[in-house]
């Protein structure tokens, strides 16, 4: 699998992982609001995540909700390799390869769809949330944390430089610069949810800020 013409090895995925391993609380953060954002009617919730990698977020939402079914997506077979050995007790929690341009999914089968910077590895962005769409149930919703293009190129530096001190690898850290050179704006972001007929509802994050969360509903 590449990302940006980045190839996503077994080293690559090893490491990567324990360098988020470090950062669980983020995972933990967006499994909270994602928790936020079902339905109280629906008592098992089916989740899609979608870039699940290492499974480190999907983890976080089977703590959280033990009774959803969590299904995670990623082109990865050895991020999927993780993701499985990490959640092996896990009864309800399904890996898959594959993109969100062409998910193996029924129409109107799932109740939320998360993405932890996912967006920035999408070929076809309009193609994604039109997929997406397809998936959700009515009253379904996305939770998209994204990278942000905006986010100045000297604080990106400080953050090579943080990443370094932290031990992550160059090929962590050039995997990580490589997301910002493809990522989105919140403008673009909220365009792309127009133009698929969702509804935003929530947005968190300034301008400029590394990263900015999105909330949107199937109407």
């Amino acid at each position: 699998m590449s990302k940006q013409g980045f190839i996503i090895d077994k080293a690559l995925a090893e490491q990567f992982t324990r360098y988020m391993d470090k950062y669980l609380e983020l995972y933990r953060f967006l499994a909270e609001k994602t928790g936020e954002h079902i339905q109280k009617s629906v008592k098992k919730p089916v989740i899609v995540e979608i870039g699940t990698g290492p499974g480190l977020l999907s983890f976080e939402l089977h703590m959280l909700i033990p009774e959803a079914q969590v299904i995670g997506l990623d082109p990865s077979l050895h991020m999927l390799s993780i993701a499985e050995n990490k959640l092996i007790g896990c009864k309800h929690c399904y890996f898959v390869k594959s993109s969100v341009e062409n998910m193996p999914l029924k129409n109107r089968s799932a109740d939320i769809v998360v993405s932890r910077f996912g967006l920035s590895s999408w070929k076809n962005p309009k193609k994604g949330f039109s997929e997406i769409f397809r998936v959700l149930k009515p009253g379904g919703r996305i939770v998209l944390e994204v990278l942000n293009t905006d986010f100045p190129n000297w604080k990106l530096l400080l953050t090579k430089i943080h990443m370094m001190v932290k031990g992550a690898g160059k090929n962590v850290i050039k995997y990580h610069v490589d997301s910002y050179r493809m990522a989105f704006s919140i403008k673009q972001v909220e365009e792309f949810l127009n133009e698929t007929s969702f509804n935003i509802i929530k947005k968190e994050g300034e301008r400029k800020d590394w990263k900015f969360l999105v909330i949107a509903t199937k109407t």
